[in-house]
């Protein structure tokens, strides 16, 4: 159990059973507007993600529909559930080099910034613990400022990135941003 900020909802963080929470996971609004991205620059030895003001705030909404398709092989997920679902932790555990794969994480608009996302990867860490993972690793877009620094601020790090994994519109200006955080 958590309590949010205000102290005034209990909130659970559980397994997510597919059957009753897919349209509940399904709801959640994954939209964040950010007047900043990065833009990525590369040396020979070193990565550089450099922030740059918009001009006008860009709004970023991803298809909830992805968490379920084929490609997206996670075989583990967690809800945040305080009488309705309001966050989603998705993860996969690789084990031929001991990795947790964190393949979506996302938080209703109204309850981020209240430790939902803190509480849902605590939870997703500990399992890869138990499972034997060293790291859990992610991919986000060059575009999710707001998320990379969550995940900064929970102790992730840059440590990788690709250009060409988005290479269709309307992603193609945004680079694939990698961050890990050893589980140790």
């Amino acid at each position: 159990m958590l309590c949010d900020r205000a102290g005034d909802m209990s909130l659970t963080i559980r397994e997510m059973d597919p059957a009753t929470d897919r349209r509940g996971v399904e709801a959640i609004d994954t939209s964040f507007e950010t007047s900043v991205i990065f833009d990525v620059q590369v040396a020979p030895r070193g990565l550089t993600l450099v922030e740059r003001q918009l001009t006008t705030p860009l709004v970023k909404r991803y298809s909830m529909t992805e968490a379920f398709a084929a490609w997206s092989t996670w075989d583990t997920a967690f809800v945040a559930d305080d009488a309705g679902i309001c966050g989603f932790a998705a993860i996969e555990y690789e084990a031929w080099h001991a990795r947790l794969v964190l393949w979506h994480l996302y938080v209703s608009p109204t309850r981020r910034r209240s430790g939902i996302g803190r509480a849902l990867l605590a939870r997703a860490e500990a399992h890869g613990r138990a499972r034997g993972a060293r790291r859990v690793w992610l991919e986000t877009t060059s575009a999710n400022v707001p998320g990379i620094a969550a995940y900064e601020r929970l102790g992730y790090s840059l440590c990788g990135l690709d250009h060409t994994v988005y290479d269709t519109l309307p992603y193609a200006s945004e680079a694939a941003i990698y961050l890990s955080k050893s589980l140790a």
